[in-house]
């Protein structure tokens, strides 16, 4: 991947609904090559209209909303994305997940193939419920590690988390270091 400056500048923004904040992610692609978003608050079936937040970027995206019964009650959540400019499309490349907690690409670079990972990390509402979904969210990224490991030379990983309260800071340290380290071959 060749730039101008050899650089990439790269954000995270918790928008609390693209609709809202429409003009400060504009600006935030007047400035980054890549913003990682949490809580679009998207449906699923309106996710391309983050392309049209900027028309030199493009997007990767995960809604938090079941629509699937057909019945949408109370307003949508959640919800992550990745926006990049349009120039790098060549050099990213889609990271699958089941999660709609976790937007990943691959960004092939100079150095090698780079991992970038947005998680959004369930609220801590004091239940089990709760507790499992942390858990789960947690899990998630190792395992999608391990999977683009297994298929790639990749160099580094980087996790983009907006981080909630929850049972401790320690937990999504250990996370993000479990990455880090299996990515470094430590």
């Amino acid at each position: 991947m060749e730039t101008q400056s050899n650089k990439l500048a790269i954000c995270s923004f918790n928008c609390r609904s693209v609709k809202n904040s429409e003009h400060e992610i504009h600006q935030l692609c007047n400035v980054y090559d890549l913003i990682l978003l949490q809580e679009h608050w998207l449906l699923p079936n309106v996710l391309g209209i983050l392309i049209s937040v900027h028309p030199d970027f493009m997007s990767v995206a995960h809604s938090a909303v079941d629509i699937s019964s057909g019945l949408l009650t109370g307003r949508p959540y959640g919800g992550t994305a990745i926006l990049y400019r349009k120039s790098l499309s060549q050099f990213v490349t889609r990271v699958i997940s089941s999660n709609p907690r976790i937007t990943s690409v691959i960004l092939e670079t100079d150095v090698g193939p780079v991992l970038i990972v947005c998680v959004y990390m369930p609220t801590n509402y004091g239940n089990a419920e709760c507790h499992e979904e942390f858990i789960a969210t947690c899990a998630h990224v190792p395992c999608m590690l391990n999977a683009v490991l297994y298929t790639s030379l990749l160099r580094v990983t980087l996790i983009v988390s907006m981080v909630r309260i929850f049972m401790s800071h320690l937990l999504n340290l250990l996370m993000i270091t479990i990455c880090v380290s299996r990515t470094a071959g430590i």
